[in-house]
């Protein structure tokens, strides 16, 4: 009788830990199921923020430019000036 006992706790116990063994296997595949998909959400982020990043830039770059291109509408005005005389001066003297 405690033999039998004894063999039915091990069959019980053997049970439990292939159940146990299973149900671990099963939490680490859906451990890393999640994982792939959160790398994938982040990933998706990532070239999305990319993306605004690159348009950041290009808009600054395009401020950049036309701040340079405002002096230079300046320099010529003022060159112009200097060669030409300023047209409202002319029209002062003549009158």
């Amino acid at each position: 009788a405690v033999a039998c006992r004894s063999q039915s706790f091990r069959g019980i116990l053997h049970k439990f830990k292939s159940q146990l063994l299973s149900l671990t296997q099963d939490i680490v595949q859906l451990s890393v199921l999640e994982i792939r998909h959160k790398i994938a959400e982040l990933e998706a982020k990532l070239n999305t923020d990319d993306e605004g990043g690159e348009w950041k830039t290009r808009y600054e770059t395009q401020l950049e430019l036309n701040d340079q291109l405002e002096k230079q509408i300046v320099s010529l005005k003022e060159k112009m000036e200097k060669i030409c005389g300023n047209p409202s001066d002319r029209f002062q003297t003549k009158v």
